[in-house]
Parts: C-alpha cells; sequence; structure tokens
C-alpha cells in the first residue's frame, strides 16, 4: 500500500511539473510570436540616401511601408510612379526587435519604358514600445539594368513611425 501511494504521488508531482513546463513553453511560444508579429502593420518612413564612406546624408524623401504577417513586405514612397513601381519584397524576424527585409522596385526610363530593377537590403530595429523602427547603416541598394549588370550601388536608412 505505502510503495503504491508513492508511485502515486510521485507520477502526480512528475503530471504537475510537465503541466507547468508545458505552459511556459506554451507562454513563452506566444510572447515569441508576439515579439515576431510586433512590426506587422502599416508604417511611415522617412527615407535618407547617405554616403556610404562618409555616411553624410544626401538627401530624403518619404516613404509608407506595409508589413504582412507570414512575411510580405509592401512599399511606396514620394518619387513619381513613372519613375518606379511599387516596391515588393519580405521581412524576417532576426530576434528580439530585430527583423531583415529585402525588397524590389521596377525602374523606368522618363519614356516609361522599363529601365531595371533597384535591389536594396535592409536591418530594422524597433523601439521597446513597437511604435518606431530605425535602420542600419549598413542598408544598401543597387540599381542593375535589363540584362542585370550593376550600374549604381548606395546606402541609406530610414526612420519609421506606426500609424495608429
Amino acid at each position: 500500500m505505502r510503495t503504491r501511494q508513492i508511485v502515486a504521488r510521485t507520477a502526480g508531482v512528475m503530471l504537475m511539473a510537465g503541466a507547468l513546463a508545458g505552459t511556459g513553453a506554451r507562454v513563452q511560444a506566444s510572447g515569441d510570436k508576439a515579439q515576431v508579429r510586433a512590426i506587422e502593420g502599416v508604417w511611415a518612413a522617412v527615407v535618407s540616401i547617405r554616403d556610404c564612406q562618409s555616411q553624410a546624408e544626401i538627401f530624403t524623401f518619404p516613404s509608407m511601408e506595409i508589413y504582412i504577417r507570414g512575411g510580405s513586405l509592401l512599399l511606396e514612397n514620394s518619387s513619381t510612379p513613372d519613375a518606379r513601381s511599387t516596391g515588393m519584397g519580405t521581412w524576417q524576424h532576426a530576434g528580439g526587435r530585430d527583423y531583415t527585409a529585402v525588397y524590389r522596385f521596377f525602374a523606368y526610363n522618363p519614356d516609361g519604358s522599363l529601365f531595371g530593377v533597384l535591389r536594396a537590403s535592409s536591418t530594422i530595429r524597433l523601439n521597446a514600445r513597437g511604435t518606431a523602427f530605425t535602420t542600419s547603416a549598413s542598408d544598401t541598394f543597387e540599381v542593375s539594368d535589363l540584362n542585370g549588370t550593376v550600374i549604381q550601388q548606395g546606402c541609406g536608412t530610414r526612420q519609421g513611425t506606426r500609424l495608429q
């Protein structure tokens, strides 16, 4: 009888420990999902094109960005629509408040004919409240013609604010 009680208590303790561990794992996973999704939404940003060596600002322009659940990204900026297409790309959670994104725009000649593609990559850091972001000075872009020949490379940064 005593052995049966010891086995029952041990089993009960093990079940309780397992249940608590499982709950902790679910809470952790839930927190991870919340962090992954923290960038999702619509953002108003200011893009600064910079000299890659000195990081001196060359010019700025406004941008709108939509980070979509699952990792898709849409970008629109204030340059004339006949100069480039809407940007499309993907984003990934890199850990903590950090994300990465890659995206592309089609570039057009003044006569409206397709000129090439602008490709960009970005490292994004959300603020602690998830209401603003900045990108690192290592953000890069390149413009290539229709044959894939890179004709221009550059650097930039973005600062964004979540639209409420």
